[in-house]
């Protein structure tokens, strides 16, 4: 893959990860759940005390960006230090060309590099709409051990906060 360029992303390209991780959740029919702000996302991901690191994705040809990851290090009580991706995204126009299975791979090597044991993430388990990401992830002969993820949100995490 020639026309590909993956680089870690700098405050300049805060704006557009923000769109582009816009157009996933959109794309996802999860916008009610997107609320980040551009502020809090340049803040959280680019600012002094960041929680979080994103790779953009550019086509070299047309020298646009065309999709991004997003991740960050955390500790898993089984093998140590991880790489946890938080989001891949490629624009619907550049998929099935490798350019997800490049940055996946790109991922993978961070995960090494930084002496991380084990690369995580989530994938929607509903096949009527996520199929084609799901078989995505197989391919790679990643270990489904049946774990659900849950999570406290909004006015419930509020609530569950109250002593």
């Amino acid at each position: 893959m020639d026309d590909i360029n993956i680089r870690k992303a700098t405050v300049d390209d805060s704006d557009i990860v923000y769109r582009l991780l816009k157009d996933m959740r959109e794309g996802e029919g999860r916008l009610d759940a997107f609320v980040i702000t551009p502020e809090e996302f340049k803040r959280d991901g680019f600012g002094e005390n960041k929680c979080f690191e994103a790779m953009i994705v550019e086509n070299k040809n047309k020298k646009e960006a065309i999709g991004f990851a997003t991740y960050f290090f955390g500790y898993n009580g089984d093998c140590g230090r991880m790489l946890y991706l938080e989001d891949i995204y490629i624009e619907p126009v550049y998929r099935s060309k490798g350019y997800g299975t490049a940055v996946f791979k790109y991922m993978a090597k961070i995960t090494i590099d930084e002496n991380a044991r084990r690369m995580e993430w989530c994938v929607m388990d509903d096949p009527s709409w996520n199929a084609k990401t799901i078989e995505f992830y197989k391919k790679f002969n990643s270990i489904d051990d049946n774990l659900k993820q849950l999570y406290l949100h909004g006015e419930v995490l509020k609530k569950c906060a109250e002593f």
